[in-house]
């Protein structure tokens, strides 16, 4: 019997659409039978996730502006790994960690756009945490770091990994949401020391980079920790307020840094348990030792140090938490010091480095009728575990101040502070950062793709968006 073309292609369609129409309810039809689930008391649901994420390929490296070549190999993988917490009555929240330089907002915004319109995660309950290794692949928001325009070969490389990263978010996020199960969470907090202030003040004006024992710094470690109903390990998350910069420019290989050794020395330890590490505001410390000969053992030596204290509190009487998260967010305007005219531009155009390029960037930008922003975009999210926890989610490279004000004025015991988080834009300073100057302040901002230095009204702006958008329950007044 022969069959005409155009019943061949009818077929193919309804096959196309019986495919769409099983897929979308396969989803659908898993987050149902999650929301259906009986929970016992002091439980909730929760999946995890994990993906590769590591680039095919040479590609450039981020975090250092020296590198003249793309990478020349990989020396340890780099993984995005995600919790999905609650059910769909409740509205599910996904965390994603990424061994990256950084995320940028239109990523997590898109994502988000497409996990709401699949099914139906409110925006705001979708959070994604960078852990800053600067021997990652360039995401788009360090270009100017380099001071130089790219090759369109090297370009087109990280253009190309932007696009297949923006699929595999997505796609560890729906597999984490499938994976939902009755599950325990508890939560604790540890300390490591191996992070050291970076700023060398003199004077009250910042001098330079190299450590200073006596700047402030948070050596906090808070840990989530999520296990089976019979007590096994499923996942455990980590968070510590350092750069990713144990290794230095020389290194020219992907790796995690400290974070890829820190979750392979849990995992190794806890078989079939996912490790998760993001950062806290750690925009002004560095881990030491590091950026010697050693530099890939020291590396080892900090990861190891995390995975210690992540065993001890595993085996520790930690909080339970049996609410699932709620999520509130806020975008706010972080207030530029000021916008350079164009003869200033002109005149920083002929200097050097990253500010130079930025200008040139500028005036290109002002020649085709376009401004220069005055204020930043800056996305904060919070969730609160009940009354039990709360998690400030900060976007950009956040100085120690923060936390260390936010612990002070918020309930201390029960605060989890993270940076990096949704967006890495810049460098976020401090009133007293900015006081002092330096190249948190202002020299980054060149390379970030910013036209200066911030108003000293931020910290207070960021602060009271944080203190807003937590229940009163977290605010050390309410219990007076």
């Amino acid at each position: 019997m022969q069959i005409s073309q155009k019943s061949i292609t009818t077929i193919l369609l309804t096959l196309l659409v019986v495919n769409s129409i099983f897929y979308s309810e396969g989803v659908v039809a898993q987050s149902n039978n999650a929301s259906k689930t009986k929970m016992a008391k002091g439980t909730m649901l929760v999946g995890v996730s994990t993906i590769d994420i590591t680039p095919e390929g040479p590609i450039l490296l981020a975090g250092y502006g020296g590198r003249k070549s793309e990478s020349e190999g990989v020396l340890q993988p780099l993984k995005a790994k995600a919790l999905a917490f609650g059910s769909d009555s409740e509205g599910p929240s996904i965390l994603i960690t990424v061994d990256l330089i950084g995320i940028q907002y239109y990523m997590t915004k898109e994502v988000a756009r497409r996990l709401s319109d699949k099914i139906g995660v409110d925006p705001s309950r979708l959070v994604i945490s960078a852990s800053h290794t600067h021997t990652g692949p360039e995401i788009g928001n360090l270009l100017n770091h380099f001071a130089r325009q790219l090759p369109p070969e090297e370009i087109g490389r990280i253009n190309k990994f932007l696009e297949i990263l923006t699929e595999k978010l997505e796609k560890v996020s729906i597999e984490a949401l499938n994976a939902r199960k009755p599950a325990k969470v508890a939560w604790g907090q540890g300390k490591v020391g191996f992070a050291m202030n970076r700023r060398k003040v003199v004077n009250g004006k910042s001098v330079g980079m190299t450590p200073v024992k006596e700047g402030p710094v948070d050596h906090d470690l808070p840990l989530l920790r999520i296990t089976d109903l019979d007590g096994k390990l499923r996942a455990v998350m980590v968070s510590y307020a350092c750069h990713g910069t144990t290794l230095g420019p020389d290194i020219n290989k992907i790796h995690g840094d400290w974070i890829g050794e820190a979750q392979k020395f849990i995992e190794a330890k806890n078989p079939g348990a996912i490790a998760m590490v993001s950062l806290g505001c750690g925009a002004d410390a560095n881990p030491e030792p590091r950026v010697t000969n050693l530099q890939l053992d020291y590396a080892a030596q900090h990861g190891r140090e995390v995975a210690d204290e992540v065993q001890k509190l595993l085996a520790s009487n930690l909080k339970p938490l049996s609410s699932a998260p709620m999520g509130h967010s806020k975008v706010i305007q972080l207030p530029f010091e000021h916008i350079p005219t164009v003869q200033e531009f002109v005149g920083q155009a002929n200097e050097k480095g990253a500010k130079a390029y930025f200008a040139k960037l500028a005036l290109d930008k002002i020649a085709r009728g376009e401004s220069i922003p005055k204020s930043l975009n800056y996305p904060i999210t919070t969730w609160t575990f009940g009354n039990d926890l709360a998690m400030v989610f900060l976007a950009g490279e956040v100085v120690v101040d923060y936390s260390l004000r936010l612990k002070k004025e918020l309930a201390p015991g029960r605060l989890w502070v993270s940076a990096y988080s949704n967006d890495v834009p810049c460098y976020i300073a401090s009133k007293r950062v900015i006081k002092e100057g330096g190249y948190e302040v202002e020299s980054s901002m060149y390379s970030y793709n910013q036209p200066g230095r911030f108003q000293e009204s931020i910290e207070d702006l960021i602060v009271t968006t944080v203190h807003d958008l937590l229940p009163l329950t977290f605010k050390l007044k309410a219990k007076k």
